[in-house]
């Protein structure tokens, strides 16, 4: 089942007991059904396609009723309106992922008693305390949160792997106990569902089934759009173009909103004859589906991740430090053209290139744009970490060396290899924007730990 198949349910609690810190009935009562109905409306406007059920609490018995109401919601949203009867505590505890906003005059005080403990204890929550409780701006933000983590659970990635890594991945050998936790982890931690196909059977039910007139078209129009074609084999264009064709109808068949191929284990193992490069290109521009390099379990999670926060597409790279400069070097052999949201009309210029010294074919460089903010972002699936660093772009570099798109970034390149956090692999994922705040945000309802690479 695709992200969004199905109706997302918040359970609203507002939790009002009449007499405390703001103030007495009868007067409470009546700013709080205020606040309640245009906070309610608000919310239904914002986010017509979400069942909010409101439930509006003043003691420990419509706490217990709500929370037995509410045992369905796949997010919980409380407003604190008055303190302090120790209301907050019980919702907290249930473990749901939980937004807390108090209202400063009143709710400040439960909301300081039980946000920091339900932090420390690593609950899934996120909150803040403000006198401007209907903020259209702080309710959508907020929201949209959940929103992600729904998607995320409701969301499928399509595996192409070998068959003996697909065993390995499948069943727990001694040599195989990362590789085995990884998709386990995946699902435990994000809902996501990995679904494992060997490479035999992909060839043999979509590369294979690829007409060449089909496949014909697609290249040449690659070749027509880029703005320089350096890569002197033109099979390898024909069958990347075969691939993406594949890669689409695989994607379809399995009702998948990531594919994920493990091309340097398959191309260069003989069970794969085509880069994913090209076609990865093309699925993001299209927006056809999310594409991820070396099948990588935790960059696939932080692109669903952005796909759903803001419909922006990562580029997947390896960071090579300059510390002599104060330099990364951010490579691989494909980035999206469309680096600001998927289908989007407008793309960068690209060249259809070999890289690693002419040892990887087909290979896509891509003049990403300068000047501007990026956010880096990795995952530890066991650690349950997510580090973030930020650089600025300084320019692009072509060369045979290595990957063929290699965007460099102005950072804090000692501290950032100081923290490096080397469970989460080499890969980071990078993302056009400082995204800083609302990604320590959704950690927080994620139950992830934040490790910011370039603070000491």
């Amino acid at each position: 089942m695709q992200a969004g198949d199905e109706i997302m349910r918040v359970a609203v609690f507002f939790v009002e007991p009449p007499s405390g810190s703001i103030g007495e009935p009868p007067e409470t009562v009546k700013v709080f059904s205020q606040r309640r109905k245009k906070v309610a409306q608000t919310l239904k406007r914002l986010y017509p396609d979400v069942d909010f059920t409101v439930f509006k609490i003043t003691d420990s018995n419509d706490v217990s009723e709500a929370l037995e109401s509410s045992k369905d919601a796949d997010g919980f949203l409380v407003f604190a309106f008055n303190s302090l009867y120790g209301l907050l505590r019980p919702i907290l505890d249930v473990g749901k992922p939980t937004i807390i906003i108090g209202e400063t005059y009143g709710g400040a005080g439960d909301f300081l008693l039980e946000y920091p403990r339900a932090k420390s204890e690593g609950k899934r929550v996120l909150g803040i305390v403000t006198r401007d409780i209907e903020s259209e701006d702080l309710l959508r933000r907020y929201v949209r949160y959940l929103r992600v983590i729904y998607k995320l659970r409701n969301s499928r990635i399509l595996f192409i792997m070998s068959p003996g890594v697909r065993t390995l991945a499948n069943i727990e050998f001694p040599l195989s106990i990362d590789l085995y936790s990884y998709t386990r982890q995946l699902q435990a931690l994000f809902g996501v569902t990995p679904i494992l196909m060997d490479s035999r059977s992909f060839v043999e039910k979509y590369y294979s089934k690829v007409s060449e007139s089909e496949a014909k078209e697609v290249a040449e129009r690659w070749i027509k759009e880029a703005k320089e074609v350096t890569e002197t084999d033109k099979d390898e264009i024909l069958r990347a173009a075969k691939l993406y064709i594949a890669m689409r109808e695989a994607v379809k068949d399995h009702n998948a909103d990531v594919i994920a191929v493990d091309c340097i284990v398959l191309y260069r193992n003989g069970f794969l004859d085509a880069w994913p490069c090209l076609g990865f290109m093309e699925l993001i521009r299209r927006d056809e589906v999310i594409p991820v390099c070396e099948a990588d379990i935790n960059s696939a999670v932080l692109l669903l991740l952005m796909k759903y926060l803001a419909n922006r597409p990562g580029f997947i790279n390896d960071p090579s430090p300059d510390m002599l400069k104060g330099e990364i070097v951010y490579y691989h052999c494909f980035a999206p053209i469309t680096p600001y949201a998927y289908g989007d009309e407008k793309a960068v210029p690209y060249i259809i290139t070999p890289a690693h010294l002419g040892g990887k074919r087909a290979s896509v460089y891509v003049e990403a744009p300068t000047g501007e903010p990026v956010t880096l972002v990795g995952l530890s699936l066991d650690e349950k970490i997510l580090t973030i660093h930020t650089a600025k772009v300084l320019r692009n570099e072509y060369s045979l060396k290595s990957c063929s798109t290699k965007i460099i970034g102005r950072a804090n390149v000692k501290t950032i290899v100081k923290k490096f956090r080397w469970r989460a692999g080499w890969h980071r994922v990078l993302f056009y924007g400082d995204w800083r705040e609302e990604l320590k945000e959704l950690a927080s309802l994620l139950g992830l730990n934040v490790v910011e690479e370039d603070i000491e």
